[in-house]
């Protein structure tokens, strides 16, 4: 009963529109803040990571300066081939001093220096107090006398000489080769403490389910309260997001065995190190709870909305309509009357308006039906008085033929005959379609009539197939084509004429019916006059039934697709052609024509 109210299906048709599109919109504006808070997340945590690791490749470009400057240092390369307690001292005062202005040198945690055989050795470093001795019977642990090949960069290890076992350091290997060729001359240590990255990220700030990871040769770790975790590397796919810089990378990557998140990876431009950080994509920019909050709010306030309506809508629409309703009862209780109270200065009044004007002309049409029925009686009375006359014509016409023929004039009883069977027709016929042989009969007794008119000097040739006779044609519409080539084309010429009346099957439910003279034919603009609506009447024996009426005739009964054409050629011909459809006529009692004489 509640969806038979139209305000109630007013307020809840616009109440539910109104929370669809508000939750499509919130929901739309949901997802594409939060796609632009992603983006703005990655492209400020890639400038972070660059911004950090530029910071930690300065530091790292200065360390490795120390170390070219020891390998190819001509006093360190001294000290290694001739040895000796002054150059050694010498050699290591040379090194420190150099190692002390280096912007670095507080995260050279160890450095070491000795020959192949590890019977010269220097030692230096930052955390030298919290060392264990290191002497050419230890220093194997770092430097074996089989290292020959550079090895630095590409692990995070625990120096073996600390005290503190758990201290975390970048160690370095370098070999020593004389200035003039490759061969080995000794070994280069260095341990670099850690802290060259985590001092950078003491104040770094990342997201709850964020972290930091550091890539370095083959290695994965994590970092987390100062320490790097190593950690199985991550199965990464690339994601495309728009970066602020061309080698930074963007993967989609399980760490740790997670959902899987974005990682951020920025190379420290130094070797294959690179910074990176995790993203939790499920919690950006905001909690999802924050969506629902809002659309709840949205919701309540959306149905407060539609409580406002629906008491607007009480007053504007359902007093009116139940007071229009009340006026259509009263109207089918044959109450007429006018009511000005149902006519309200909006939509609802323009309603009301009309019910008025509606009642005010059903009570004329009912005073008009009561007239019109006085006139159909007094026009059904002239019309049985009318009966009498074409009784007594052809009463008549029979006595004419009658005496003609006592008297031998067959001439004259033929075409009374003829004229007769015509007036019959059209005083008796009422059926507005008939068969085609029907047709040609009245065709026929008009044709005789004119035959006699213009002394035997017309010739009427029929090839109509037998097949043919029993489809149905409106009544009446070869006559008025005939006496159109008699009239117009033939009767101007002053001489003899012949008119052609064929039929053949244009397809399988299409009969084309042609019409065709030898007159003197008529022009494009005489063609275009026949069908046009101002033609006046035809002049000859069915002068109301002109050639335009034949054609929009059969176009009422049969369709569009059917009707009447005409060609002519002027001084030669005029073909008039009538489509007709392949269906026989039924034939009932009152469409039966009586053409006895």
């Amino acid at each position: 009963m509640l969806f038979r109210n139209i305000k109630a299906r007013i307020t809840i048709i616009t109440v539910t529109f109104t929370l669809i599109i508000t939750v499509l919109v919130a929901t739309f504006s949901f997802f594409v803040f939060r796609t632009f808070s992603l983006q703005s997340l990655i492209q400020s945590t890639e400038f972070n990571l660059q911004f950090i690791g530029s910071k930690a490749r300065e530091n790292i470009i200065a360390i490795d300066s120390l170390i070219r400057w020891c390998t190819t240092n001509g006093q360190v390369s001294l000290y290694l081939e001739q040895g000796g307690n002054q150059i050694a001292l010498s050699t290591y005062e040379r090194v420190k001093e150099e190692m002390n202005n280096n912007r670095a040198n507080a995260y050279v945690d160890r450095l070491i220096i000795t020959d192949i055989h590890h019977t010269k050795l220097l030692h230096m470093g930052s955390t030298m107090s919290e060392s264990k001795p290191v002497t050419s019977s230890n220093v194997d642990k770092v430097l074996s006398e089989t290292f020959m090949k550079d090895n630095g960069w590409n692990h995070i290890g625990i120096d073996p000489f600390m005290s503190k076992a758990s201290a975390q350091a970048l160690p370095i290997r370098r070999v020593l080769t004389r200035s003039s060729s490759t061969e080995v001359t000794g070994q280069l240590y260095m341990t670099i403490s850690s802290r060259i990255l985590t001092d950078l990220l003491s104040d770094y700030r990342i997201l709850p389910g964020s972290a930091l990871y550091l890539g370095i040769g083959t290695d994965f770790y994590q970092i987390a309260d100062d320490k790097f975790l190593r950690i199985e590397r991550p199965s990464m796919t690339e994601e495309h997001y728009e970066t602020i810089g061309e080698e930074t990378q963007i993967f989609k990557a399980k760490l740790d065995g997670h959902v899987p998140q974005l990682l951020v990876s920025c190379p420290l431009g130094y070797q294959d190190l690179t910074l990176s950080q995790s993203l939790p994509t499920g919690k950006i920019p905001f909690k999802d709870s924050l969506y629902f909050s809002l659309i709840g709010t949205i919701c309540i306030a959306v149905i407060c909305f539609g409580l406002g309506l629906l008491l607007l809508l009480n007053r504007m629409i359902n007093k009116p309509v139940a007071k229009i309703k009340k006026r259509v009862e009263a109207i089918s209780q044959s109450d007429f009357s006018n009511d000005p109270s149902i006519e309200w200065d909006d939509e609802m009044g323009d309603i009301g308006k009309g019910i008025n004007k509606l009642s005010a002309q059903i009570s004329s049409l009912l005073e008009k039906r009561i007239a019109d029925e006085k006139n159909k009686q007094e026009l059904e009375y002239r019309m049985l008085q009318s009966q009498i006359n074409p009784h007594f014509l052809f009463n008549t016409l029979n006595s004419i033929k009658w005496m003609a023929t006592i008297q031998n004039a067959t001439g004259i009883a033929e075409m009374t005959t003829s004229l007769s069977r015509l007036m019959k027709n059209i005083s008796k016929a009422t059926g507005m379609i008939i068969s085609l042989g029907d047709e040609l009969a009245l065709l026929n007794d008009y044709f005789v009539i004119q035959k006699y008119r213009y002394g035997g000097t017309l010739v009427l040739q029929q090839a109509i197939p037998e097949e043919f006779h029993a489809i149905g044609i409106p009544r009446f519409s070869l006559q008025p084509l005939v006496e159109n080539a008699i009239f117009h084309g033939i009767e101007p010429k002053g001489g003899s004429g012949t008119v052609t009346v064929s039929a053949r099957r244009r397809d399988e439910d299409v009969i084309e019916i042609s019409i065709l003279d030898d007159g003197v034919g008529m022009n494009a603009s005489q063609i275009e006059q026949i069908f046009s609506a101002d033609q006046g009447p035809s002049s000859g024996m069915f002068k109301e039934i002109g050639i335009r009426n034949v054609h929009k005739r059969i176009q009422y009964t049969f369709g569009k697709e059917y009707g009447l054409s005409i060609e002519s050629k002027e001084g030669s011909y005029t073909r008039a052609t009538l489509l007709l459809p392949n269906r026989e006529k039924e034939e009932s009692h009152h469409d039966k024509t009586d053409n006895r004489g």
